[in-house]
């Protein structure tokens, strides 16, 4: 396992449409992890600071498109509002398909890990956050629906803690579906969710978990001539991961990106000189020191790795 920790830029898992049997349908792709504005989330340890992601739901859409993706979701944090609204400017979207990041609760101990859910309607969603402080209802709910679930980027918890084995037998127990590539984590993160689900069955797809501009450049590869078929044969098992793995660097650059529209927003929003100044300033410190916040952060990340495979069960 330790070959996991070593550096890796960018790789693709799975080749794109190669040769097939004459007859054969293609292969058609979806982002199965992006956000839009209407995904907002605080930063531990940097009050005032959001991190609001820079696209609009249709700007995420057109650019998803322009990638190649034949289907298109937004999983925005705890709300489908970015779906809606969607779906309010451009009409009907055959090729798109509502989805929502369910911050989901143990009851235990309080961790909170992100699961994508797919083709909900408004009450679903309702219910969904109703149900989402305990795991267990939650994931008794989405079966209750006959809905597609998703336990995102394994490694990650909103608490940044050590998962248990407790925490990894319930994840492998109640998920058939895990993220096994995402685009914001990087190698040794998503080896770590090939590693623990290997001998479970369980589908893998990916998506790029975008904030900024990096929506289709890691997806799920499946087939369906609708939004339908291709959901029900991402269930059945037929994924494939492809695309792009996160990078410190990647990472860097779209916290960076997100800070600086931060510091935009108060400036235009300033109201006398001092608050301007105290804009530029928090902006030239945030410059100095972010890069070494975000690598202090890959650091912490790869040691909680070790910690978790000791924590997998035998």
């Amino acid at each position: 396992m330790n070959d996991l920790l070593s550096p890796m830029l960018e790789y693709s898992i799975h080749p794109d449409d190669g040769p097939r049997a004459a007859g054969a349908a293609a292969h058609v792709r979806i982002d199965m992890h992006c956000h839009s504005t209407f995904s907002d989330e605080r930063i531990k340890y940097a009050p005032g600071i959001v991190y609001h992601p820079l696209l609009e739901p249709e700007e995420s859409y057109d650019l998803a498109k322009s990638r190649g993706m034949d289907f298109v979701t937004l999983t925005d944090h705890d709300t489908i509002d970015g779906c809606r609204a969607l779906l309010d400017r451009r009409g009907p979207l055959p090729d798109f398909i509502i989805g929502e990041e369910v911050s989901v609760v143990f009851p235990h101990d309080g961790t909170i890990i992100h699961s994508n859910v797919y083709d909900i309607d408004e009450e679903q969603h309702r219910e969904l956050q109703r149900v989402r402080h305990n795991i267990f209802d939650f994931v008794a709910y989405c079966r209750s629906i006959d809905k597609l679930y998703v336990l995102n980027h394994m490694t990650w918890n909103e608490q940044h803690r050590v998962l248990t084995r407790r925490h990894i037998e319930v994840m492998l127990e109640h998920f058939p579906v895990f993220e096994g590539l995402n685009g914001t984590r990087s190698y040794a993160h998503n080896a770590f969710a090939w590693y623990a689900t290997r001998e479970h069955g369980k589908v893998l797809v990916g998506g790029s978990d975008s904030h900024t501009h990096r929506v289709g450049t890691t997806y799920t590869l499946s087939h369906g001539g609708s939004a339908d078929e291709l959901i029900a044969n991402i269930r059945g098992g037929d994924a494939a991961i492809s695309g792009e793995f996160g990078t410190p660097e990647k990472l860097s650059e779209d916290v960076w990106i997100i800070i600086q529209r931060n510091f935009e927003r108060r400036m235009a929003d300033a109201s006398s000189m001092w608050e301007r100044l105290f804009c530029r300033a928090a902006r030239r410190l945030g410059a100095t020191i972010y890069p070494l916040v975000c690598f202090g952060y890959h650091k912490h990340q790869n040691v909680l790795i070790r910690d978790f495979v000791r924590a997998l069960p035998a």
